[in-house]
Parts: structure tokens; sequence; C-alpha cells
């Protein structure tokens, strides 16, 4: 395991939700509109975040961490699916809404890896721990917008209304095909010039205050009120902060030989909040997204404290 000194999370924790406090009152004082949320998302998700990914690949090539990457794909690989089907039972359990069930899943299934885990893991990691990053979030990329786009649509109505899953938006992402050219560089070691790479690292270093910002003027158009008194809420974030962290734990515990590097980047990762894209997929496919900003809003705020707590089992 690699130790997490919690005074330097914490520290890291609090100047990215400084980062959060600024988008949040840049809105709140009509210093931004709120609507500007979304071309800036885009900005982030199809320019800043594919530099940051093709930025990180950028490195000697390693068998040895091309080993750690192979195990920290697996790992996402194994626990999406899984947080899937227990995210099925426990809606039925806790009696989650019929209306409300599938995003319940979704935001319990799914984290933040783009917005605030890529941060969070440059924060904590380093650029090895970022590169690691990248790779568990093929497998999520792959399954959020294939699984988690089928239980937003569990939601509808059976009458044939509902859209049809956009398989090509899953595989053929902004997100993905930098992954690809990412991978590409790492194996061919292709050099760019320095043409391409002082644009690239000053991209990437815009992708952690821009994502925090965004986060920020997100959480500015939720009612604190409405969110307290969401029961499902509350459940969904439980279960995407405590409860499948720590199943995640347990599992990779069970793993022989796993390197402390892969166990952190991963456990923190998976420990981040329910994902902004499943407002996102709400709005697409018509599913509910009340339950999604709620559950958003609610455990982006929780994490400051939740995250602390998880990092104690490494």
């Amino acid at each position: 395991m690699i130790p997490i000194d919690l005074s330097v999370l914490f520290s890291n924790l609090v100047g990215l939700f400084l980062l959060i406090g600024v988008g949040f009152f840049a809105v709140r004082a009509r210093l931004l509109p709120a609507e500007s949320s979304k071309p800036m998302s885009t900005l982030l998700m199809k320019v800043t975040v594919p530099a940051t990914i093709i930025h990180s690949m950028l490195r000697p090539f390693d068998p040895g961490f091309l080993r750690l990457g192979i195990s920290i794909f697996l790992v996402g690989a194994v626990a999406f699916p899984l947080f899937s089907l227990l995210s099925l039972g426990l809606s039925r359990l806790l009696r989650v809404p019929q209306d409300r069930r599938g995003m319940w899943c979704c935001c319990a299934t799914f984290c933040n890896n783009g917005f605030m885990g890529f941060p969070v893991a440059l924060a904590l990691f380093g650029e090895e721990g970022l590169t690691l990053t990248v790779i568990l979030s093929i497998p999520f990329n792959l399954l959020m917008y294939s699984v988690g786009a089928k239980m937003v649509c569990m939601d509808l109505p059976r009458d044939g209304s509902a859209r049809p899953i956009s398989w090509s938006r899953a595989v053929f992402s902004v997100i993905n095909l930098s992954m690809a050219v990412g991978l590409l560089l790492y194996f061919t070691q292709l050099p760019l010039p320095q043409a391409i790479l002082g644009p690239l690292g000053y991209l990437s270093d815009a992708t952690t205050p821009l994502s925090m910002i965004i986060t920020g003027m997100n959480l500015s158009q939720g009612r604190i009120g409405d969110v307290l008194r969401d029961r499902n809420a509350f459940t969904a974030a439980g279960a995407r902060l405590l409860l499948f962290p720590a199943v995640a734990w347990a599992l990779m515990e069970l793993v022989p030989g796993l390197d402390g590097l892969v166990v952190g980047a991963a456990l923190i990762n998976l420990s981040m909040p329910a994902p902004a894209a499943a407002t996102l997929l709400g709005e697409e496919y018509g599913g509910h997204t009340q339950m999604a900003a709620r559950t958003v809003f609610l455990s982006s705020l929780l994490c400051i404290a939740t995250i602390p707590l998880i990092s104690l089992l490494l």
C-alpha cells in the first residue's frame, strides 16, 4: 500500500474546493451566467481533458508501468459491472421509486472521474497516478455511455418512446479517441515537436481549475433545501461515496501482489462523487435529471469528508 498523508490529502481537497467556490460564487454574484457552464463543460471534455490524457501518456516506455496499467484496467473492468449489479439490488431493497430507480443506479455506480478524479489523482499521486487514472477511465467511459444510458432509460415508460442508446458515442467518444492517441504515442515513443508539446501542456494545466470551477457553477444551481429533503439522493450518495469504495477496497485486498499505487489510485478515484454526466444522460434520453442533479450536488459536497475517510483504508 501507498500511505497517504491525511494533512496533504485534506490540503489538496480544500484547495480544489476553493476553486469550486470560485465557480459557485461567480454564478451567485452574477459575474457569470449559470448557462455558461455548458460551453465550458464542452471545452473541458472535448479539449482540455483529452489534452491532459495525451500529455500524461508522454512518458518513457516502461514494461513495469505497463503491468500497472493492465492491473488498474482490470480493476475498473470488474468494479463498474459489479457496482451496477449491486446498485440494482440495493435500489429495490431501499424501495427507490420505479421512475427514479435507473438514475439512482447510474449515480451510485459511476463516479466523477473526469471533473474531479483526474485533478485529485494528479495532486495525490503525481503524473504516474494520473496516467493510471486515465487508464481506469477506459472501462468507465465504455460502460457509462452504454450501461449507464441503459439504466437511465429504465425510468421511462415502456411504450417505445425512449431514444435508442448511442453505442457509437460510447465507443468513439473524444475521451476514448484521445486515450487511443496517448497509448499509440506511449507504445511507439514517437517524439512530438515543442510547438505541439507546449500548447498541449498549457491545455493540460487548465483542466484542474476549469473542472473545479465548472463543478462549482453546477452546484450553485441546486437548492439545498430540496436536496436535504430527498431521501433517494442521500442513499445514492451514500452508496457512491462509502459503500462501493469499501467493496472495491475489500476486493483489491483479495488480489495478491497488487501494487500499492494501483490500489491507491483506483480507490481514491472510485471514491469520487456521482458523475455530472448522469445529468447529461438524463437530458439526452429523457431520464430523471432532477434526481441526478441532486445526487451530484449532495455527493460533491459530502466527498470532502468521505474521501479522507476512505483513504484511511490505504
